[in-house]
C-alpha cells in the first residue's frame, strides 16, 4: 500500500490572492486609523490650549489683572520669532539688556507665552501639539531649566500654538483693547498656530481668504497643525472648540491677522495685516505665524 508523506501546501496563486486580499484590507481600514489617531490628537490639543488658558487666568490673578506679556513700548511693531540673539542669555524676561541690538525682546509674543513655563508650573509639552512636528523645549539639554531662558528655542521644533498680541499700538489702546480677565467668550485667546503667507508648498497665505472662500481655498488660512482642516481655537470665557476656518473672532473676522472686511475701526478701515497690532476691542491677531519655521 502507497502511503503519503506529506500535504499539500498553497500555490504561488493562491499566496499571491493572500497577499493582495490583505494589502486591500490594509488599504481600507488605513484612512479609519489615520482619522481615529487625527481626532484623538485634536483632543489632546484642546487639552493643551485648555491647561494655557488656566495657565493665563493664574498669571492674571498673581499679577492683578493683566495677561502675559513682557517688554512693551506702545507702538512698536509685535515681534513673534521667538529666535531673538541674546534672548537665550538673559534670565530676566522684564529686562531691556542683553536682548539683541535690535531690541528683539520687546514686543515679543513668543516670550509673554513662554512667561507662563516660568510663572505657573506649566510645563513645555503643552505647547506641543501632537499633530505637529514639533517636540517639547529641553531647555538646551543637561541641568538647564527654564529659569535659564526667557523664549522658546525654536518655534518649528517648541511651540505649535499662537497667543493674541498682548503689545496694542495707541490706536488700539484708544479704542479699549486690554488683555485681561473679563474677556468676551467670542474673543480668541489662543489657537493652533498661525499659518502665515508662505511655506505648506504654496498652501498657505492667511491674508488670501475671505468668509466668502470657498471649502478648498479656506484651507490656506488654516493652521497646519491638522492638515489644513482647521484648527482649536482657545476662547475669552476659557473654553476652546474646533473650528473649520479662521473666521471665528469676536466680529467673525480671521483670528490670525489684524482687522478685515468684518471688522472696520475708523482708525484703519478693512485693510488686513498679519503681524501687527490688533484693531481695537475683539479683535484678534494671534502670533507667533509658522512663516518663521
Amino acid at each position: 500500500m502507497k502511503r503519503l508523506n506529506g500535504t499539500k501546501g498553497f500555490t504561488l496563486v493562491e499566496l499571491l490572492v493572500v497577499i493582495g486580499i490583505i494589502a486591500l484590507l490594509i488599504s481600507i481600514l488605513l484612512p479609519s486609523l489615520n482619522r481615529a489617531r487625527e481626532t484623538a490628537n485634536r483632543v489632546k490639543c484642546a487639552s493643551n490650549l485648555r491647561q494655557i488658558g488656566q495657565a493665563i487666568l493664574l498669571y492674571s490673578n498673581d499679577s492683578k489683572g493683566p495677561y502675559p506679556r513682557t517688554i512693551y513700548i506702545v507702538n512698536s511693531a509685535p515681534n513673534d520669532t521667538g529666535k531673538s540673539t541674546g534672548l537665550s542669555q538673559v534670565t530676566d524676561p522684564f529686562s531691556s539688556s542683553g536682548v539683541g541690538s535690535g531690541g528683539q525682546g520687546i514686543n515679543n509674543v513668543p516670550v509673554a507665552l513662554f512667561l507662563l513655563m516660568r510663572t505657573e508650573d506649566i510645563t513645555s509639552g503643552v505647547f506641543v501639539c501632537p499633530s505637529s512636528n514639533a517636540t517639547p523645549d529641553n531647555f538646551g539639554g543637561g541641568s538647564n531649566v527654564v529659569a535659564n531662558f526667557v523664549d522658546f528655542g525654536t518655534i518649528s521644533q517648541n511651540l505649535s500654538y499662537s497667543y493674541c498680541n498682548p503689545y496694542p499700538d495707541v490706536n488700539a489702546l484708544g479704542a479699549g483693547f486690554k488683555m485681561v480677565q473679563g474677556l468676551d467668550p467670542t474673543f480668541a485667546v489662543a489657537a493652533d498656530i498661525n499659518p502665515g503667507t508662505s511655506g505648506g508648498g504654496g498652501a498657505d497665505n492667511v491674508l488670501a481668504v475671505t468668509q466668502s472662500s470657498s471649502g478648498v481655498q479656506v484651507r490656506l488660512g488654516n493652521s497646519n497643525n491638522h492638515n489644513k482642516d482647521g484648527q482649536n481655537v482657545l476662547y475669552g470665557d476659557g473654553h476652546v472648540e474646533f473650528q473649520a476656518s479662521p473666521f471665528v473672532g469676536t466680529n467673525a473676522d480671521n483670528i490670525y491677522t489684524r482687522g478685515g472686511p468684518n471688522f472696520n475701526n475708523s482708525s484703519y478701515g478693512p485693510q488686513q495685516n498679519l503681524v501687527d497690532s490688533p484693531e481695537g476691542v475683539g479683535d484678534s491677531v494671534l502670533l507667533p505665524t509658522d512663516d518663521d519655521n
